[in-house]
């Protein structure tokens, strides 16, 4: 059988349950945006960054960020003030920390009852 095609950046990956059944899922990655360097409505600059749709704000000289919902430049709904960030203000730092930060809030410490492979052939 040929594989279908499958659009930039999407993987097939084959799951096996623990009762032996297994299934091809397919995942794409998240959606990303940025980072940016912006000014708020003070004129501070901040960076800013997308990822998952969870927004990252980190203002000039600030050791904390905000997280919201939603897209750079459209609409965001605060979800989370004052989270830690243990870097040097810059945007390719809050990158960073926000990609990891998104994967493990997304992600957290749940056991999963399948084990995924890297990739089908």
């Amino acid at each position: 059988m040929v594989p279908p095609m499958l659009p930039p950046g999407v993987t097939a990956q084959e799951i096996s349950y623990r009762n032996g059944r297994k299934q091809v899922i397919y995942t794409a990655p998240y959606p990303s945006e940025g980072p940016v360097l912006v000014r708020d409505g003070h004129g501070r600059q901040a960076w800013m960054f997308m990822y998952a749709h969870f927004v990252f704000t980190w203002l000039e000289g600030a050791v904390q960020v905000q997280v919201s919902h939603g897209t750079l430049n459209g609409p965001k709904m605060a979800l989370w003030k004052g989270i830690g960030i243990p870097a040097y203000w810059s945007g390719p730092a809050l990158a960073e920390f926000g990609q990891a930060w998104a994967l493990e809030q997304m992600t957290g410490r749940r056991g999963t009852p399948a084990v995924v492979k890297d990739s089908l052939p």
